[in-house]
């Protein structure tokens, strides 16, 4: 949110600002003015330990669970990600904070995993079969990380869709996102990011948007002048 700040400070704070916006994370500075602020953890471990030891921040309204197939998501989590999804929903429950889960679709290559591929399936087929984004959807928020599918509208939209359907039948009251990123595996453009907007908007409530290691804060900045209207 400050790099895109730092190069349009007006479209991020119409996009960020005014409580139209959810700051995760950490770093410096941290949060965002005028919006919410949480913490993302991918590790259901290592939150319920920040919890134990007083590390989360008092400032912090949302909690994020992030399951991947990565080193910061613990083995039998990434084996089991629906019970470690139930697990971190109550959790947030207990505790008072907002709860968001957004599992990553590689999750069903994870070397016996409860949710796995089938021979010649693709992930995201597997993802929807598996149907953890229905587990994932008894938190507050959930988001269906399609930001890979992002330069075909259409594939993005089938999967948008899809998993969907699966949150709202198990909680009409999810808010659900999807994912547009600025570098999920090639440099986006603009004008692809406001297609894959464009093709979602009569499903999601909203976005999850990323700056792939930080990179590109300029093809955000303008992705979001011209959702907003501002182009």
């Amino acid at each position: 949110m400050h790099r895109i700040a730092g190069l349009d400070p007006d479209t991020a704070m119409a996009a960020f600002g005014s409580g139209r916006g959810l700051a995760l994370g950490g770093g410096a500075p941290s949060g965002y003015p005028g919006a919410v602020t949480g913490r993302a953890w991918a590790s259901l471990a290592v939150f319920e330990d920040d919890v134990r030891t007083g590390s989360v921040p008092a400032d912090v309204r949302v909690a994020m669970y992030d399951p991947e197939q990565w080193r910061f998501t613990p083995p039998e989590e990434k084996r089991d990600p629906g019970a470690a999804i139930e697990r971190f929903v109550a959790r947030c429950r207990e505790l008072g904070y907002v709860s968001m889960v957004t599992p990553y679709p590689r999750l069903v290559t994870v070397h016996g995993a409860t949710f796995r591929a089938r021979p010649g399936e693709s992930e995201e087929d597997a993802f929807v079969r598996s149907r953890i984004t229905a587990v994932a959807a008894r938190a507050d928020i959930c988001e269906t990380q399609a930001q890979r599918l992002q330069h075909d509208p259409n594939a993005y939209r089938a999967f948008v869709v899809a998993t969907a359907e699966q949150a709202r039948e198990a909680n009409p009251a999810v808010v659900l996102l999807s994912g547009l990123s600025t570098s999920p595996g090639r440099r986006a453009t603009s004008e692809l990011l406001l297609e894959a907007f464009e093709s979602v908007r009569d499903v999601v409530d909203g976005h999850y948007i990323s700056l792939s290691k930080g990179r590109y804060p300029e093809v955000m900045a303008a992705f979001l002048r011209r959702a907003l209207g501002a182009d």
